[in-house]
Parts: structure tokens; sequence; C-alpha cells
């Protein structure tokens, strides 16, 4: 699917309702933000989403410059009701758009309004992107909320592919890991494994929907943002090697969407010459023990429900069970080369 095209007379950078204010995103607003954020989901989706750490993590790192790439909407009484985040990193092709309006004030034009806005500022960045690149704005909805979907439609995008919740609750200790031969799983080292564990998170997503290569540095600069933020803990980062490589990883959290009892699997991989032997299993039961041993009450993570590698099956397998789902919407913002990963080649 190639999904829509914006045209390219897009007006104003945002025309509201009368009694309604935008205003670019500040460090102040982060805990507004998270909250709105929360709201939007819990009506649209039935979940929170987000923690605020998470939030926190996400506006105050690379690529978000958040008095640019972040846009807030003001009631007359100074409440945030609405808000929108333009993520794009290079090489600037495939930049997402995250937002919502509070479901109190839905049907006055606020969610035009933002998506609008993230649109142009998709088409501002396009001297980044590569000359000859396809660039595609992607956003992420709940998945049954029909006003969403309404707006995506009416403003051009088009639905391309569900992601999920899984989640499983420990009714007792989680069977120990089996690790294939020669295969050896242990705690990430910060100061020695970036470089590595950046190649090993390019590779192993090459053939996930939508990936594009990100260059090293920026991985390592986004990895090292991500080690540093609040509520990261270093114990919950593992690798699994062979012949003294890096051949998958598991990155996890020590909280999912804010709820402290139960621990998120973030970014999870392993490189495909490697796949179909036990090492993502394996990676998965090492973060259940220790989600076990800390008293979690289970273990939760988002997944692409189509995946191309057949991620889903895996954390089946370990009896993980779909929760909240997502739509993905796109539409494309140029023609040209595609640089994204939309399908793998079984050969």
């Amino acid at each position: 699917m190639t999904g829509g095209s914006i045209p390219r007379n897009l007006g104003p950078m945002i025309e509201l309702p009368d009694d309604f204010t935008a205003h670019p995103g500040r460090l102040d607003d982060l805990d507004e933000i998270w909250r709105l954020l929360v709201t939007v989901s819990t009506a649209e989706a039935g979940t929170p989403g987000f923690g605020f750490k998470e939030v926190e993590n996400w506006l105050t790192g690379y690529p978000i410059a958040i008095a640019e790439d972040v846009i807030t909407v003001r009631n007359g009484g100074g409440a945030l009701v609405g808000v929108e985040i333009f993520h794009m990193r290079d090489p600037f092709v495939r930049p997402i758009a995250i937002g919502g309006v509070h479901p109190d004030h839905g049907g006055r034009g606020l969610g035009t309004a933002l998506l609008g806005w993230a649109m142009q500022r998709a088409v501002a960045q396009l001297p980044k992107a590569p000359p000859d690149a396809r660039v595609t704005l992607v956003t992420h909805i709940g998945a049954d909320h029909e006003p969403s979907e309404n707006l995506m439609r009416a403003n051009g995008l088009e639905f391309t592919r569900f992601f999920i919740d899984m989640k499983t609750e420990f009714s007792g200790a989680p069977p120990p890991p089996e690790l294939p031969a020669g295969i050896s799983i242990r705690v990430v080292e910060p100061a020695a494994d970036m470089a590595a564990l950046a190649d090993a998170i390019r590779d192993s997503f090459r053939d996930h929907y939508g990936f594009v290569e990100t260059p090293q540095q920026r991985q390592i600069d986004q990895l090292n943002h991500w080690a540093r933020a609040s509520g990261h803990d270093p114990e919950l980062w593992w690798v699994a090697e062979a012949g003294g490589g890096i051949i998958g990883f598991n990155l996890c959290e020590a909280s999912s969407e804010g709820d402290d009892e139960i621990g998120h699997v973030a970014t999870l991989g392993v490189l495909r010459e490697h796949r179909r032997r036990g090492v993502g299993r394996a990676l998965l039961l090492t973060a259940f023990a220790a989600f076990y041993d800390r008293g979690k009450k289970g273990v939760a993570l988002g997944v692409d429900a189509d995946s191309l590698t057949g991620a889903t099956r895996l954390y089946e397998s370990v009896g993980m069970q779909a929760g909240a789902r997502y739509g993905t919407w796109e539409i494309e913002i140029r023609p040209g080369v595609e640089m994204a990963t939309v399908e793998v080649s079984t050969d």
C-alpha cells in the first residue's frame, strides 16, 4: 500500500476554534503532556499507553527538540487539551506523529488542526531527507476508535497494519531459560557494548516493518540517553553472545505504562542467522525470571501484529496474550525510492 498524498498548499501553521490557543512545547509541560496522553489512550484504546518516565525520556532526547517538535493546545482556562509530537530521526524519511485531544473536546476540529501541523512540519523537513527518497508520515491510533479512524481518512491517511500489546501474568516461577550450545547471556556493559549493541539492533531490525537504518552514532547516542534516563535499571539490559559477538539483545524497563508491578520488554531482537534456535525465547525467559524475582506480577510488551519475522508466535509460546490493539496509518509526503522495510525476502 502506498498511502495517500498530501496537498502542497496546507494553509497557515495551525487554525483553532475560538477560545483555544496553540503553544510550543516546554519542559515544564511534561507532566501535563503525560497526563493528557494517558487520558487519550485510556479513552481510545482502554490502556494508559505511557508512563511518565517514558514520556520524559522520549521528549528530552534525540531527535526531539521540544520547542520545535511538540505543539500544545490550551482552552480559555489554560488547561492542556491537545498535543502533537513530531518525531523524525536520520535519515528523515519516516517521521512519526503522536498526539491526541482530550475526549471532552472532541469534534471541534482540534485533531484536524494538530494533524495538519504535523503534516506541515513533515513538509518543512523535506530538505533533510535524501533527495530521491520516499517520505511517509506515520501515526498510531486506538484500533477500534471510530472518531480517530474518521480523522485519519478525512486527512488522506491510509491504514497499513496493526500493532498489539501482549502481556503475561505470573502464576508461579517462570521456566528457566534453555541456552543453545555455544550461546551465553549476560548483562550489558554500557562502556564497552554500546557500539556493538547499536550494530546488533540495526541488523536484527532490518526485516521489521518500517525499519529505516539510522547512522550508528545516532543509535549509540539514543542508547546512552536511555541508559541515563530516570528509572533506568542497568541490570535489565541483556545481550546474547556467540563467538565473542552480540547476536541478540533484550532491553527491558522496570515498569510498563507507569505500572510498577509489571515489567516491560522494550526492545528485543535476534540476528536473522541466529533465529529459530531458541535465543529469543531464552532472552525472554531471562527477563521473566528477573522480574519474578523482583516481585513483579507479570511482563508486557508491544509487537507488530503482522510481524515479518513471526515475533508474535514467540511471545505466545511463553504464555503472552494479546491486549490493546493499535492501528498504524500513513500518508505519503513525497514519492520516491522506498528506504523503509515493507517486506522481507524469503530467500
